[in-house]
């Protein structure tokens, strides 16, 4: 396999991206950067900031034919974005405060009708180092249509990845501690669970905190693995 590069935007967005996806007609793209929401034209670069969250945007993606867009960020909430209409001073259309701290990662269905969310502060629970529970549940899904909350989880903070499958019935998270947990959206149960400490650092010899964990998580098409 051979990978050809179609296009580089020429202008750079002016901060760092921390989330990025292409709207249906393959020609725009939406970034969640560390100033802002953003449109980009992929022929050319052109980019727009076209909303704000009251901290960075850590995820974007569009949900609605590529009129609307849902966005989270490290002030915990989820917003909900109308991107045809033009300028920078878009007020998001829906806000819900999903979290206390920091939005993590984000992911939404393949059908656009969930969207998932993480969040979770590391902070030692005691002398060896290890983390403290979480104070709020640190793995939460949401309607996209109408924003209501669907399921809330439970996991060691800082979960920092999250995944939806493609038939939208399983979530799965990961944290900073190299914890994978899978969830069954209809019932609510763990379906699964594992851990590898080769996704992270910790200890006297290694480092006198944790270092790494999972960021980013995706189901492949068929619904059997994760990446």
């Amino acid at each position: 396999m051979k990978l050809k590069v179609n296009n580089t935007a020429k202008r750079n967005l002016p901060s760092g991206v921390l989330g990025w996806d292409v709207a249906p007609d393959g020609n725009t793209a939406f970034a969640a950067a560390m100033d802002g929401v953003y449109r980009v034209a992929l022929g050319d670069g052109e980019h727009e900031r076209i909303g704000q969250h009251r901290s960075y945007a850590s995820g974007v993606a569009w949900i609605s034919e590529g009129n609307e867009i849902v966005s989270a960020g490290y002030d915990g909430a989820l917003q909900w974005r109308n991107v045809a209409m033009e300028g920078a001073a878009n007020p998001p259309r829906r806000e819900v405060q999903a979290h206390k701290f920091w939005s993590w990662d984000m992911a939404v269905s393949s059908d656009r009708g969930l969207v998932a969310t993480v969040t979770g502060q590391y902070l030692a629970g005691g002398y060896k180092y290890e983390p403290a529970a979480a104070t709020e549940p640190t793995v939460k899904v949401f309607r996209t249509g109408d924003g209501d909350l669907v399921r809330a989880f439970d996991m060691t903070p800082s979960v920092q990845a999250v995944a939806i499958s493609p038939d939208a019935r399983f979530v799965a998270a990961g944290n900073l501690m190299g914890d994978v947990r899978v969830w069954d959206l209809s019932t609510g149960e763990l379906a699964a669970q594992w851990n590898t400490d080769a996704f992270t650092s910790w200890g006297i010899i290694k480092s006198h905190c944790y270092i790494g964990g999972i960021f980013a998580m995706q189901f492949t098409p068929d619904g059997e693995h994760l990446l």
